[in-house]
Order: structure tokens, then C-alpha cells, then sequence
């Protein structure tokens, strides 16, 4: 049977008893065109290195301030958004020192970046835990509204 099928391959045009390899073309410069990945060969000048740093202490800055002594009552209603906005202001202060802190390779200012951003999700949590269920205490995410009795002024 393999003696048939090598007969009817030999018949075909083109096609060689021994088989024919193409060699793959080659390109200028080596293998790769373009290089896998672009490798930074220069240092972070100073400047860059105090503006990801700036960033960094904005951002633990923020994160002191409202998680040490946010004035208003976050219970519930607007209060309780206008406090996730400044939470949702940590996390992202936190990813944009971090961002920065990656891209100049400041690994120590990394580093607290990413512990502003935790900080961050764990205020987010201790107030949407309660509200979801998943704590002992339970919270609202609306204020009853409270109605004034108003006195009959007619007899």
C-alpha cells in the first residue's frame, strides 16, 4: 500500500521523491525586525524622581487627612458619597504614584503607592461591608427622611 501511495505522489507536478524545504527568507538586521521589548537604558533624571515622589506624598498626604479626620458624618445619603468620592480620590491619587513611581523606577515611592492604594480599599470596605451585609453591623445607604410635625394653626 505505501508503495502505491509514494507511486501516486511521484506523479504529482511539482512534487519530488525527496522533499523540497524552502528556506525562510531572511530579514535585514538579524532575526527580529523590531526589538521584543524596549528596555529603558537611562536613569530617571532628578527632577523626575521629586515629581514621582511628589505624587507619592500627595497621595499619603490625602489618605492621612480623610482617614484621620474626615469632618463630616458619612452614615448615609450625600455625606456618605461625598466620602466615597474622596476615597475613590485616594485609590486613584495612590495608582498615579504608582504609575509614575513604575515608569522612572522608583521602587521605594512604588512601594508606598500601592500601600495608599490598600489603605484606600480598606476605607472603601469598613463602609461598604456593613451595607452589603458581610459585617455584624448593619448600615443604610439612605437617610430615613424625617418629617416635622407641623401644629394645627386652624381649630
Amino acid at each position: 500500500m505505501a508503495g502505491v501511495v509514494d507511486r501516486l505522489l511521484a506523479q504529482l507536478p511539482g512534487l519530488h521523491s525527496e522533499p523540497h524545504v524552502t528556506p525562510a527568507p531572511s530579514r535585514p538586521g538579524g532575526q527580529w525586525t523590531t526589538p521584543v521589548s524596549m528596555a529603558r537604558t537611562a536613569s530617571a533624571s532628578q527632577s523626575q524622581l521629586i515629581g514621582a515622589w511628589a505624587r507619592v506624598l500627595l497621595g499619603l498626604a490625602v489618605g492621612v487627612t480623610i482617614g484621620a479626620g474626615w469632618p463630616y458624618s458619612r452614615t448615609c445619603g450625600m455625606p456618605l458619597a461625598g466620602y466615597f468620592g474622596a476615597v475613590v480620590t485616594i485609590i486613584l491619587s495612590g495608582a498615579w504614584g504608582a504609575s509614575a513611581a513604575w515608569k522612572y523606577r522608583a521602587s521605594l515611592a512604588h512601594i508606598v503607592s500601592l500601600f495608599i492604594i490598600f489603605y484606600g480599599i480598606v476605607l472603601a470596605a469598613a463602609e461598604l461591608l456593613p451595607r452589603t451585609g458581610y459585617a455584624v453591623d448593619h448600615a443604610v445607604w439612605q437617610c430615613e427622611e424625617t418629617t416635622l410635625a407641623l401644629p394645627e394653626l386652624l381649630p
